[in-house]
């Protein structure tokens, strides 16, 4: 019996450090990503659409962040926002601290999504661009370009090489061709390329 209550009271003190865990986790990432969107012009260039998204935990933890659009610029709340555009809600602290430090949190939070222990709701897109932003504040995941050049780059032609046909070299442009009709229509397909530069983008 006494071996049982030792098991309940260690189990108790995990979610408890689980709890107190997540929750410093969201405040820091909540006032990190403040503080970087008044920083970085990169990261600004990036808030396009006035939304609020939540990250919160069935156990209590939660927080909010408010995205204006307009001036581009991002403010955050402890608990759950009145009606978020995007969520999402853990069954537990362990598992949301377990998935927010994970280098693939996308995939875990996917995956864990069909388990059950994690509801999102709203455009799942929005999960991969809050994701990106947030690794603005803790750059966990995705290997960054490597540092080292490749060896064997083709930065010449080199008629003994493979491959001897004419190496046709455009000149640069800044923009693409207003006649290239089809470029222009797939390039507004692209929410990346259309965000960084600023432009608005549709309700998805």
């Amino acid at each position: 019996m006494d071996r049982t209550g030792q098991v309940h009271r260690g189990q108790r003190a995990s979610r408890r450090a689980a709890t107190v865990g997540l929750r410093s986790l969201l405040w820091w990432l909540g006032h990190g990503l403040v503080l970087a969107a008044r920083c970085s012009a990169a990261l600004r260039s990036q808030i396009t659409r006035t939304l609020t998204v939540e990250i919160s935990a069935d156990d209590g933890p939660a927080r909010h962040w408010d995205f204006d659009g307009q001036r581009r610029r991002v403010s955050t709340s402890a608990g759950r926002a009145a009606a978020p555009d995007f969520a999402v809600r853990f069954t537990s602290s362990c598992h949301a601290l377990r998935d927010l430090i994970s280098p693939d949190a996308i995939d875990a939070i996917m995956r864990d999504r069909i388990d059950g222990t994690v509801h999102v709701e709203g455009n799942h897109l929005l999960l991969m661009w809050f994701r990106g932003l947030l690794r603005a504040v803790v750059p966990i995941g995705g290997a960054g370009p490597s540092r080292r050049a490749l060896p064997g780059t083709y930065v010449a032609h080199d008629p003994a090489a493979n491959g001897v046909e004419k190496i046709v070299i455009e000149s640069a442009v800044r923009q693409l061709d207003p006649r290239w009709t089809g470029a222009w229509n797939a390039r507004a397909k692209l929410w990346i390329v259309r965000g960084t530069h600023g432009e608005p983008l549709r309700e998805p």
